[in-house]
């Protein structure tokens, strides 16, 4: 066989294999996979999650779904640059800083130009009768 005959397909595993970019695998079963594309050829796709790897046929693909890189919660550990980080007592902030005005009141709609919302519709219960119906209409 020649090339892959869905270029996006290639171009897309190709992609998210070469940044090592976590992907989400969604099955025709509707269960849903989670890791790094290790590899992929015409009929399958190979991924990986905590060292474990799984083998899964295209076949049995819903679709897949990139997800975004996973961001590092603090710094990597190593000399700090500028000393340690220190953050100001609470209530001493800057000289130049004011209250917050306050909050307007919310808008009544007495004295408003816009129209009021509509009604919500309250749920029938069981004990409501339903609505009557119009009998059929004869040609």
């Amino acid at each position: 066989m020649s090339q892959y005959k869905s270029q996006i397909q290639n171009m897309f595993l190709s992609m998210v294999r070469k940044k090592h970019q976590p992907v989400e695998v969604i099955l025709n079963t509707g269960t849903t996979l989670r890791g790094k594309v290790k590899g992929y050829d015409q009929f399958s796709i190979t991924l990986i999650f905590k060292d474990k790897s799984e083998v899964i046929y295209k076949s049995a693909i819903l679709y897949i779904t990139a997800l975004p890189k996973r961001k590092r919660p603090f710094p990597p550990a190593g000399p700090a640059v500028g000393g340690p980080r220190r953050f100001p007592a609470p209530g001493a902030g800057p000289a130049t800083s004011a209250p917050r005005p306050p909050k307007p009141p919310p808008r009544m709609y007495i004295d408003d130009d816009r129209d009021p919302p509509p009604p919500r519709k309250t749920p029938r219960t069981d004990q409501d009768p339903p609505p009557p119906r119009k009998p059929p209409r004869s040609i």
